[in-house]
């Protein structure tokens, strides 16, 4: 991660972000784990790791039914995090075993880092099976928007399902399921318009988020 995209992260404007109970942060999140899970089982003997978590949005409620490790690069959002299993640590040098974890997940991630392939690369390394990514769509205007105007967000330009999907095979992936789904931002969204945006909690073409769920391709014995 380049110096800017740390010092975004550690400014201290976050100490006032979200919390992960917050309403629109919990219609943001119970959702998009209920898609993850229409692929496979996640329960209390599962073991995820969430890379890049923060503080914590989707550890918390995935933690609420799972054993959660969460990592991040930023001290400060890390000590924001809620659950017990949570470490500073770089997602291009995961400081943990092959095969650690049944479900390895990112959200929002890929689109901050410098080396895409090597992120992906280490998740895959530490999985057991199942790597799931969430990133920002790029073909939805007010994200493409907000993309183009945040420095900070300039990456996720790049961020449709096809090339998500491409960087997923190319590390040693092979994809379930590509979809775009919601409308929802986690950071942005008004309560109040709430009642209205969670209407659009299904999968479309220019949904908010970007889904790619995949498992780990076994090595040749």
């Amino acid at each position: 991660m380049s110096t800017f995209q740390k010092e975004y992260w550690e400014r201290k404007k976050l100490e006032k972000r979200r919390s992960p109970t917050h309403p629109t942060i919990k219609e943001y999140v119970i959702p998009r784990i209920e898609e993850i899970k229409k692929h496979f089982p996640i329960g209390k003997n599962t073991t995820v790791l969430d890379v890049g978590g923060g503080n914590g949005f989707f550890s918390y409620y995935f933690d609420k039914a799972s054993d959660t490790t969460c990592i991040d690069y930023s001290e400060k959002m890390i000590c924001l995090n809620l659950i017990k299993k949570k470490y500073v640590m770089d997602a291009n040098d995961i400081k943990l075993p092959n095969n650690s974890f049944d479900v390895v997940f990112c959200h929002a991630l890929l689109h901050h880092v410098d080396n895409i392939d090597r992120v992906i690369r280490e998740m895959v390394r530490v999985s057991k099976k199942y790597v799931v990514i969430l990133e920002p769509n790029r073909n939805n205007p007010f994200m493409f928007l907000f993309s183009l105007v945040i420095r900070e967000e300039n990456k996720a330009l790049k961020f449709s399902c096809k090339y998500l999907k491409r960087k997923a095979e190319k590390n040693g992936l092979k994809v379930l399921s590509s979809f775009s789904y919601g409308l929802i931002v986690p950071n942005k969204t008004p309560v109040l318009l709430l009642p209205m945006l969670k209407l659009f909690n299904f999968k479309f073409p220019l949904g908010m988020t970007n889904f790619i769920i995949a498992e780990k391709i076994k090595e040749s014995p």
